[in-house]
């Protein structure tokens, strides 16, 4: 299977990890971009890639960011894909989010 992996962090190294060792075909990416991800791509024989390229070749994506990054994803490359978000809202890592304080959902 392809996998894209959008988050690089404990979560998506991990992840890349293990899904290489099983035999996927893993793209990681991150937003630092895929230069950063050289040492973890050589590790696994995973793909560096660019958030967008790792949802538009998978045919599976797992999102594993900090939810106040859900807003920089790639949105239309996501819109027919099978995701999955390993996220939580962490507001003393992440900062608070005043929409999800509130109540309120988001509109942006």
């Amino acid at each position: 299977m392809r996998i894209g992996i959008i988050g690089s962090g404990n979560i998506g190294a991990t992840l890349t990890r293990r899904l290489t060792a099983l035999g996927h075909d893993v793209a990681v990416s991150n937003s630092r971009g895929p230069q950063s991800l050289e040492a973890l791509a050589g590790e696994t024989g995973a793909t560096a890639a660019e958030p967008a390229t790792a949802a538009r070749d998978a045919d599976l994506v797992i999102v594993a960011i900090p939810l106040k990054a859900v807003p920089d994803l790639p949105a239309g490359e996501l819109a027919s894909k099978l995701v999955v978000d390993t996220g939580n809202y962490y507001p003393g890592r992440d900062g608070e989010i005043g929409d999800i304080e509130g109540g309120m959902a988001s509109s942006r």
